[in-house]
């Protein structure tokens, strides 16, 4: 390490965030440019700079006595991403932080930016057979490879001291889900047409760690200044790749096809030829030559992607981290835990009866338990604060505990009525939110949310209850949408009557002859509907039939028709 601080850009994404890890993990001064704040980074003793790279006026002091920034912030979203995007984020971005730099770090030792292999891509006469080397031509086949081209070009005339670091196919925890080999590595799990062919591909694999340490390599090493280096660590084909993640398959051999490219180049797209050739490989020896040596080969680095898309894909495998599962002590919670307890290695049980907990965990000693009243604020904050709740970061919350109350609204206390959207709502905002950024930092997570097929239309008589479940319906679907491209799968349930203590709690009747659904069968179709990725899930013909005439029937008629069976039968 040398002297002076380290200014790091992006350092809340998936590389960035590893190499701020790494640096303070050797003693070193890190700032860190975020949009927003970090508890993690806080945590870890990071100076967290507010800002966001388009208006360096209210960050750009930071760099004073900066002894290197290393530049990860660019956006790499490669499904419907536009190049304007590229050009702003990843062009107009770079060229900003340069002018600040040059303003503001008279004395800096070193600028490393973190380009791409995709900055260099192939020709379109390039067979793919060798690796890329510092003599390659610049060919990027994407916007977002171009955009890096261009930002690599307004580094080299700088006129700063410059670094400039070309991955190849980085992986790790962190990664994004829609990242090539997480959705390679799923494609081997569920058997998909892609993954029935050993394709001859080469990619080049390196470990996020290993790159962390190869840009800190880049800003203290005098002789990585200059030239591009790429990192690109251990080749691996794509056939290997599919038989680490699903062995025992048969697939189909292809090797025709990449004869076919060695004959024809021309004829084929960069994405085939990447499928078939060695077109996203390159040679890494002269950042090697400087002392870098990755820890991971290609296996191991795929093994973490695999056992996390494995539990991604399967509900039944434990996902690592903590589960947290509220309402346990009964109904549905209860069955939950049941259902899922055996599999898991950490589980936080919680619920306001410490007696069925304690019942419970006697049959389960390796969970931890939590006694709350959820309906009550302070005791919800004390809960996300507790040593229970953050032994672990949690990866999946099932949010199950629940309060209805049967009578015309005005027939009750409004703090009766309140604690019915304490509970079923406002609990279920504050443990979600309380654990979703973790999840969101991690790129996996887990969390489902308990309503009811009340959510569906406007219940007189049960007004409260079924306003509750509307709005956990409507937050829960949204919410979701929100999270799904950062790989937290939301899943909103919304079963039909259940044999639980709600009745008695509430005040509902049961009918002689009505069919109440059991929580292990409704805590069976929410895993079932995990392993479909489903986000929404209707359980039992009632619950369809509800939903289905809140869709069809005009609400007066629907307002009218369950004021007289809410009356009748409730």
């Amino acid at each position: 390490m040398n002297g002076g601080p380290y200014f790091v850009t992006g350092a809340g994404g998936f590389v960035g965030r590893e190499l701020c890890r790494r640096l303070r993990a050797r003693g070193a001064s890190v700032r860190a440019l975020l949009r927003r704040p970090d508890p993690e980074l806080s945590a870890l003793g990071v100076e967290v700079v507010s800002g966001d790279l388009a208006a360096p006026a209210a960050w750009q002091a930071a760099l004073a006595g900066t002894a290197a920034v290393i530049h990860c912030a660019a956006r790499a979203d490669f499904n419907g991403a536009r190049g304007e995007s590229y050009e702003t984020a990843n062009v107009a971005g770079t060229a900003a932080l340069l002018a600040a730099v040059r303003a503001n770090a008279p004395n800096l030792r070193r600028f490393v930016f973190v380009s791409t292999i995709g900055a260099v891509d192939r020709a379109a006469g390039d067979a793919c057979v060798r690796p890329l080397d510092a003599g390659s031509r610049l060919c990027p086949s994407s916007g977002y490879g171009r955009s890096k081209r261009r930002a690599e070009a307004l580094v080299q005339e700088s006129g700063l001291p410059f670094a400039i670091v070309r991955p190849a196919l980085v992986v790790g925890p962190g990664m994004r889900p829609d990242s090539h080999f997480a959705v390679f590595v799923r494609a081997a799990l569920r058997h998909a047409p892609l993954a029935w062919a050993a394709w001859p591909g080469a990619f080049g694999v390196v470990h996020v760690a290993d790159l962390a340490e190869a840009l800190v390599l880049a800003a203290d090493a005098p002789a990585a200044a200059g030239a591009p280096l790429f990192c690109a660590g251990e080749a691996i084909t794509l056939a290997q790749a599919f038989a680490q993640a699903a062995p025992g398959r048969a697939r189909l051999e292809i090797g025709w096809a990449a004869a076919a490219l060695r004959a024809a180049p021309f004829l084929f797209p960069f994405r085939l030829k990447a499928m078939l050739g060695a077109a996203l490989t390159a040679d890494d020896q002269p950042l090697r030559d400087l002392g870098w040596t990755p820890r991971y080969t290609a296996a191991a680095a795929l093994d973490e992607v695999i056992v996390r898309e494995r539990a991604r894909l399967d509900p039944e495998t434990d996902p690592g981290g903590q589960t947290v599962i509220t309402g346990a002590a009964s109904g549905l919670g209860r069955a939950l835990a049941e259902r899922l307890a055996p599999q898991r290695a950490h589980v936080l049980l919680v619920d306001r009866d410490s007696a069925g907990l304690a019942d419970l965990q006697a049959r389960h000693p390796h969970c931890r338990t939590a006694v709350a009243d959820l309906g009550d604020e302070h005791a919800v904050n004390a809960l996300v604060q507790s040593p229970a709740w953050n032994a672990l970061p949690a990866r999946e919350v099932f949010l199950c505990a629940g309060l209805g109350v049967r009578g015309a609204v005005l027939d009750h206390a409004v703090e009766r009525q309140s604690a019915v959207f304490k509970v079923n709502v406002l609990a279920r905002l504050a443990l979600t939110h309380a654990a979703a950024g973790a999840m969101r930092r991690e790129r996996f997570g887990r969390i489902v949310w308990i309503s009811s097929s009340s959510a569906f239309q406007p219940l007189p008589h049960l007004a409260g209850y079924a306003a509750a479940n509307a709005a956990l319906l409507s937050l829960g679907e949204a919410w979701g949408e929100e999270v799904r491209r950062d790989g937290i799968h939301f899943l909103t349930v919304c079963p039909g009557g259940m044999r639980t203590n709600f009745q008695a709690s509430a005040g509902v009747r049961v009918l002689p002859d009505e069919r109440l659904l059991e929580p292990a069968e409704v805590a069976d179709a929410v895993v079932a509907a995990l392993r479909r990725g489903r986000r929404l899930a209707v359980i039992s013909p009632r619950a369809h039939a509800m939903a289905l005439l809140a869709r069809i029937l005009p609400r007066a008629w629907s307002l009218a028709l369950w004021t007289r069976l809410m009356q009748r039968l409730r």
